[in-house]
């Protein structure tokens, strides 16, 4: 990511989601020159929230013991019934392509990351904060807060949850370019 940015040869946005927020930090806390801003979409100031590491300990449980499809169809017994009809053919067999390893190994950044807002704060990028009404990853209000810590701009994407992108991508655009047009 980094070394990408630098190739642009002009400083780029940087937009991270959710795990990819924290990744996204972590690479502007290296070196924020590259990046003209930073743009931290339904991610949190650090670890997930208390009911996710519950699930999060515990996918990692089913998927050292049931194969991936087994879990799948745990997984989707767990899922509210108003769920049911988003996870398809389609996420059914991406699904089935990810590596356990890689799904453990993202549990644990997810569980164990440290809040490192200061540190971005002192770091002097031009931070956005994106987040649904609602977050069952991150609670919206911690999110605030952490937007707030940061003095960064802030967006609420009405009507979408934990990925605005999916939820709402027109509004969600709007968003990212408006903010990005200001700078």
């Amino acid at each position: 990511m980094h070394a990408q940015a630098v190739a642009c040869g002009t400083p780029v946005h940087l937009v991270g989601h959710s795990l990819g927020g924290q990744i996204a930090r972590a690479a502007a806390l290296l070196d924020a020159a590259p990046f003209a801003s930073l743009t931290l979409m339904s991610s949190g100031p650090a670890e997930v929230s208390p009911a996710q590491r519950q699930r999060i300990a515990l996918l990692t449980q089913a998927l050292g013991a049931m194969t991936m499809a087994e879990v799948w169809e745990a997984m989707q017994a767990l899922d509210p019934p108003e769920d049911t009809d988003l996870d398809g053919a389609a996420l059914r067999a991406r699904w089935l392509r990810h590596d356990p390893a890689q799904l453990v190994a993202t549990g644990r950044q997810l569980t164990g990351e440290p809040d490192r807002v200061a540190e971005l704060a002192a770091a002097g990028l031009v931070v956005h904060v994106v987040s649904g009404t609602t977050d069952d990853t991150w609670p919206v209000p911690l999110i605030d807060k952490m937007a707030e810590r940061l003095g960064a701009h802030r967006t609420v994407v009405e009507g979408a949850g934990h990925s605005p992108n999916t939820d709402r991508p027109e509004e969600t655009a709007k968003a990212l370019a408006g903010f990005w047009d200001a700078l």
